[in-house]
């Protein structure tokens, strides 16, 4: 390893270890209005299964500043997912060190069959490899998390056909949610119901419980209902109408969108087909190419 390598190494690890001192000993403060609008309104953690080891070391890891602020960037997200920050914690040290230790272990076992590499090539794609690993694990709960939204969205959309039928029955607005909840199954039926029976322990009403489990999840389709049915609970409207509207237009959203995919999909299945159709053309052509040039 030359020596400017080795300085360009020695100063990147002094000043990410004074970076990781500065960001664990002073964290960033959240924005005002961040705080404002948790005020009165207790953060929402998954706690984990069982205490093991990725817990323990989440809780280690969520003591480092970037690793409890990207936690918190993505509480809404785990809270779909239903996972604990100590698990996701635990997860973004385990990707990191997997990409941080890739390539010295190829390294190790070139040298060990007789290839042999200058030190400075695997050091700089274990950054990389570490880098990548991070934000790997970060980009699967971004996917994960839409998915599951999208998942809530079609189940949502059957809860308001199942509350304007039992709206039509002559049913109140309180036992239409309530039968509308008990209704399906799965994920987001049984969210819905723990949270109605949770905003009825509260004293709370049927469209406050879903307004707090959709800032709870960030689930816009959820909010907009909670508005129109709190509309319709308070003022008198036709909440019937409201709710098949809304059912109407999920349905036509998410139609759109898996339009929009089916496109998208098509579109890529037909770069395969030019890549090979340009290798042929480039593969019959090269011998005139090289006759002419010659």
């Amino acid at each position: 390893m030359s020596a400017l390598t080795a300085v360009v190494f020695a100063g990147a690890a002094t000043g990410s270890g004074l970076w990781l001192i500065w960001s664990g000993w002073s964290p960033a403060r959240p924005p005002l209005a961040q705080t404002l609008t948790r005020l009165g309104q207790p953060v929402i953690e998954i706690a984990p299964e069982r205490d093991n080891v990725d817990v323990r070391v989440g809780m280690w890891a969520r003591r480092l500043g970037p690793v409890e602020r990207i936690i918190a960037s993505m509480r809404t997200d785990l809270r779909v997912l239903r996972r604990s920050p100590d698990e996701q914690a635990a997860m973004i040290v385990t990707y990191t060190l997997c990409g941080l230790l890739w390539a010295p272990i190829v390294a190790g076992g070139g040298y060990l069959v007789g290839v042999r590499l200058p030190i400075g090539i695997p050091l700089w794609l274990a950054l990389v490899g570490g880098a990548l690993g991070a934000l790997s694990s970060i980009r699967s709960v971004r996917t994960n998390a839409v998915a599951r939204r999208r998942m809530f969205s079609h189940a949502l959309g059957s809860f308001c056909d199942v509350t304007g039928m039992c709206l039509a029955s002559g049913r109140g607005i309180d036992a239409s949610i309530q039968s509308a909840a008990a209704a399906g199954d799965g994920w987001p039926f049984a969210e819905l119901q723990a949270t109605l029976r949770t905003g009825y322990v509260r004293g709370e009403t049927p469209w406050e419980a879903l307004s707090r489990l959709a800032t709870e999840c960030d689930l816009a389709d959820l909010t907009e209902l909670a508005a129109a049915l709190s509309l319709a609970g308070d003022e008198g409207a036709a909440v019937r109408d409201t709710v098949s509207s809304k059912a109407r237009s999920i349905r036509e959203r998410l139609t759109a969108g898996a339009e929009r995919d089916a496109a998208s999909i098509t579109e890529r299945m037909g770069i395969p087909a030019t890549l090979l159709l340009l290798g042929f053309m480039i593969f019959l052509g090269f011998p005139a190419i090289y006759v002419l040039f010659q």
